[in-house]
């Protein structure tokens, strides 16, 4: 039976603003340097979203200047499921070369965050149209931005799959792949064609995440039992860790 949702937003979100109506806006994450949180916890990942052009406080105006939206507890506020789940990544990274792979990577603050975080990853970037990364290259490289990694970015069309299954097989090869993000179209019909031309190269153990679509795990998980998944309002993870 599908589950009854009748939130158009996390409610994580509307708490936090209820909260903001009454005690006023909580800036005190965003006063301290990212240094002060160790690496890949939320307040890390929010803030080094942050240095990258992602939105701290207010509305959201326009997309062409948005630098990401998913770490910040003002907004999506997916930073502690992320944290959560890239724990066992992040000191395996140390000495292992893992291959991540983010599919919709509009500015690129995304690709930012994850090479911050993986210095000796493999990270791939999946767009339908590559050049808004392009275009914002500079500014995230003058923020600071791969200097201990760089990311490779190819054109990848969640809306076809003979495609989606052809970019995958040419850019992965033999890689396979531990650490995925959809963030792309947000379709159900994309989220499938993304997942099942991904699939194919899990690593033994591996995380998938998919943002903004409450519906993901009613589509998804019982189609793939094989793998534990978990879903927290907007964003949905399959893995093959156990709890």
């Amino acid at each position: 039976m599908r589950r009854v949702r009748s939130w158009t937003r996390s409610p994580q979100f509307y708490l936090q603003k209820a909260r903001e109506a009454v005690f006023g806006v909580d800036t005190i994450l965003f006063q301290k340097k990212r240094e002060t949180y160790s690496i890949g916890s939320f307040e890390w990942l929010a803030l080094t979203e942050t240095l990258y052009g992602g939105l701290q406080l207010g509305g959201v105006t326009s997309k062409t200047d948005r630098g990401g939206d998913r770490m910040s507890p003002y907004y999506h506020g997916y930073g502690r499921c992320y944290a959560e789940f890239l724990k066992p990544f992040i000191s395996a990274n140390r000495t292992e070369r893992l291959t991540l792979v983010e599919v919709g990577i509009l500015n690129g603050s995304g690709l930012a965050i994850w090479c911050d975080l993986f210095p000796n990853a493999r990270v791939i970037g999946f767009d339908v149209d590559p050049s808004n990364f392009q275009a914002n290259r500079k500014s995230l490289e003058q923020a600071g931005a791969f200097q201990k990694n760089v990311p490779e970015v190819h054109s990848f069309d969640q809306l076809d799959s003979r495609k989606a299954n052809d970019v995958s097989r040419d850019v992965l090869g033999e890689n396979r792949v531990d650490i995925a993000i959809d963030d792309g179209c947000h379709s159900l019909e994309s989220i499938e064609i993304t997942f099942e031309a991904i699939r194919p190269f899990f690593a033994p153990r591996f995380v998938y995440f998919v943002e903004d679509n409450f519906d993901t795990y009613d589509y998804l998980a019982p189609r793939h039992r094989e793998y534990r998944w978990t879903t927290r309002g907007e964003i949905t993870v399959a893995t093959n860790l156990r709890s």
